[in-house]
């Protein structure tokens, strides 16, 4: 079942058994905590600040011990769909929140292996932080407009998938640099065999709600913003 042994594997060889022990290592970190600290039973967390802290570890501990096996598991299932993979391990690290993937990092560094083949890890990710912090309002204030917006461009809603993941972009403008939360839309039509599938990209302003559809990716971008 190792990774080496399979063709066109969608990760580097070694990925398994790395994550599997760095799931070992979560593990052992509550066990540590439980039976080697004072007990947290003795103690109210409302109270007590050390077994708050104590609870709040074993929390994020166990929060990984539940995601991290499906990434193990989505490795290991066949057919392997690298789709799948790299859904299940991006969605477990863009959700993480920057404690658990700091602890991430130091796990995997025990273990040498090197996490960023597996994770889409680019800093805390704290553009993917900021947008999932806006909750429901990209759902009901900035979608709507985001799709107006592709509308008024004469894109058909209906031809475009929205992605998954949302960031926060300072895109500058007449005011200077504000902050934007980015939609990205993938072509529902199967593209050529040499073309890559075509994307857009929507940015709306947090503040104004006004948005433009981009010419490019906003992390390639300068002044030259492209006005719906």
């Amino acid at each position: 079942m190792g990774s080496t042994g399979r063709k066109h594997a969608p990760y580097p060889p070694g990925a398994e058994e790395a994550l599997a022990r760095v799931i070992h290592q979560a593990f052992l970190d509550i066990r540590y905590i439980v039976r080697f600290r004072d007990p947290l039973w003795l103690e109210d967390a409302a109270t007590s600040p050390k077994a708050k802290e104590y609870l709040h570890k074993i929390h994020l501990l166990s929060d990984l011990g539940d995601q991290l096996p499906m990434c193990l598991a989505s490795m290991v299932r066949r057919p392997i769909s690298h789709e799948n993979v790299s859904w299940s391990l991006t969605y477990t690290w863009r959700t993480a929140g920057p404690e658990k993937r700091q602890w991430l990092r130091d796990a995997f560094r025990e273990v040498g292996y090197d996490h960023r083949h597996l994770f889409p890890d680019h800093g805390d990710h704290d553009k993917y932080d900021q947008a999932t912090m806006l909750g429901k309002r990209i759902r009901k204030e900035f979608r709507p407009a985001a799709e107006a917006a592709l509308a008024a461009r004469g894109h058909d809603k209906e031809a475009w998938e929205e992605g998954r993941w949302h960031l926060v972009e300072e895109i500058p403008g007449p005011q200077g640099l504000r902050p934007h939360v980015i939609f990205i839309f993938s072509s529902r039509l199967k593209p050529i065999r040499w073309r890559k599938k075509a994307t857009l990209f929507v940015a709306v302003d947090t503040e104004t709600n006004h948005a433009q559809v981009l010419d490019r990716d906003p992390a390639l971008m300068h002044d030259d913003l492209v006005s719906p």
